[in-house]
């Protein structure tokens, strides 16, 4: 196979085993892109999750939250986000609260 090249009509052409290489590599600079985007994700929700444990039960009623709310953030496996599930948890208290209101 090493005689066998591919025309590519943008670039010259390559031996079939460069080819391949260089489609490889694309695989593996996404599949590090991505580990690298969920270790970033996992650390940004770590340290909200440190911040917001901090805080009073006052304060987190103040923001919408309420301690269980955490707990659940935190028992998310890694790959989930805990900043969307704190967010959905406000967002729904907020509009039974108004709902409650216009009865």
């Amino acid at each position: 196979m090493t005689g066998t090249t591919i025309r590519d009509t943008e670039r010259a052409e390559l031996p079939l085993p460069f080819t391949r290489l260089r489609r490889a590599r694309g695989y593996v600079v996404t599949l590090l892109a991505s580990v690298a985007s969920g270790l970033s994700r996992a650390a940004i929700n770590a340290r909200v999750l440190r911040q917001l444990g901090a805080m009073s039960e006052r304060e987190l009623k103040d923001i919408g939250l309420v301690r269980q709310d955490l707990a659940d953030a935190i028992a998310l496996r890694l790959d989930g986000d805990a900043t969307n599930l704190l967010l959905a948890r406000r967002d729904e208290r907020k509009a039974a609260q108004r709902r409650k209101e216009r009865t």
